[in-house]
């Protein structure tokens, strides 16, 4: 699923929720994708798959509503509205317990064009507030919402396939919260309640987990270790993210002589997240890591940092009609020099 190139969107439904009306609005029949529409959503669909930001979860069991819903969809497309039917039944009834008062669930079926396979796109689209000029309005300008543009990420989506025992995941999401602040019920509606799934930590999770908690045991233990024992340890780590496979015990044996030390360290990656001490890294991302990355534009700024910090925080969107590049920078930590 995360090699997904090349897309075709089929079908859409578009679902309205809100917590102030007494019924959501469950559409009763796809909308008609004219070129600009289908578009737009396989744009959203390209974007959640290949973000940095996206997870990996399996469903609990096949009998769960969406890999139901998922199954019968993929294997008889014909019945596709009356599935979303349930699907956006289903997405309401938990957006009961949410404190969000409006939003869109956006359905899709799209074909993988490389390999024919069938995906569902569930895409939560959380109305932006705009400002229009009516000529025929008496006020200076109308408020409206529209939905987020592709250039914007969306904050919770999921790509599913129907459940299997054998795949070692079936969907790939985000569930980012919208503020520090969000009450924990609306947090975790989106993966435990609605998608009814567990998240499967991704092999580029566990190697980023590695090199990056690797160099704070590092830093903790500078009193403790040697420098050379620290750089071979560092150098070594970073070495075997780029091959077939990370051993992180057999990195500590060679490494590290002190085997309290090597429970130490190994303890740490494991009390962090790590759930198996020998697995297939995510070559791409240690190789970028490895690299620096630096955008020249005008008059002498720059924009420079690790490769996958740059990737996280950087966003290049379509160029505007006068051949400018847009960047777009997000992040929570700002500091000005």
């Amino acid at each position: 699923m995360q090699s997904i190139e090349a897309i075709e969107l089929n079908r859409l439904v578009i679902h309205g929720v809100s917590n102030l009306a007494d019924e959501p609005e469950i559409a009763q029949k796809e909308e008609v994708l004219s070129e600009g529409l289908r578009h737009f959503f396989e744009e959203h669909i390209r974007n959640c798959v290949k973000s940095t930001s996206s997870k990996t979860a399996s469903f609990n069991d096949s009998s769960t509503t969406i890999s139901t819903c998922a199954a019968k969809i993929i294997e008889e497309p014909e019945t596709f509205v009356e599935q979303c039917k349930v699907i956006g039944l289903w997405f309401a009834h938990q957006m009961e317990i949410s404190a969000q008062v409006q939003t869109f669930l956006a359905i899709g079926l799209f074909d993988d064009l490389d390999t024919d396979d069938r995906y569902l796109a569930l895409l939560k689209m959380d109305p932006i507030k705009a400002y229009v000029k009516r000529p025929s309005s008496a006020e200076s300008f109308e408020q409206i919402s529209i939905l987020p543009d592709p250039g914007r990420s969306l904050l919770r989506y999921a790509i599913v396939r129907p459940h299997n025992d054998e795949a070692r995941f079936d969907i790939i999401y985000r569930n980012q919260s919208a503020s520090r602040d969000e009450d924990p019920d609306t947090s975790a509606m989106w993966l435990e309640a609605f998608l009814e799934a567990a998240e499967v930590p991704t092999p580029r999770y566990m190697t980023q987990l590695v090199v990056k908690e690797t160099e704070k045991w590092i830093t903790g233990n500078e009193a403790d270790i040697e420098d050379q024992t620290a750089a071979q340890l560092r150098n070594a780590v970073r070495t075997m993210a780029q091959t077939e496979e990370i051993d992180v015990e057999a990195i500590a044996e060679q490494v590290l002589p002190n085997e309290l030390q090597r429970e130490q360290y190994i303890g740490r990656l494991l009390d962090k997240g790590l759930t198996e001490t020998t697995f297939t890294p995510d070559r791409d991302w240690a190789e970028r890591a490895s690299r620096k990355t630096t955008y020249i534009c005008d008059d002498g700024v720059q924009i420079s940092g690790p490769s996958d910090a740059i990737d996280d925080v950087v966003q290049i969107l379509p160029k505007t009609p006068d051949k400018r590049t847009r960047l777009v920078v997000e992040t929570r930590k700002f500091q000005q020099k």
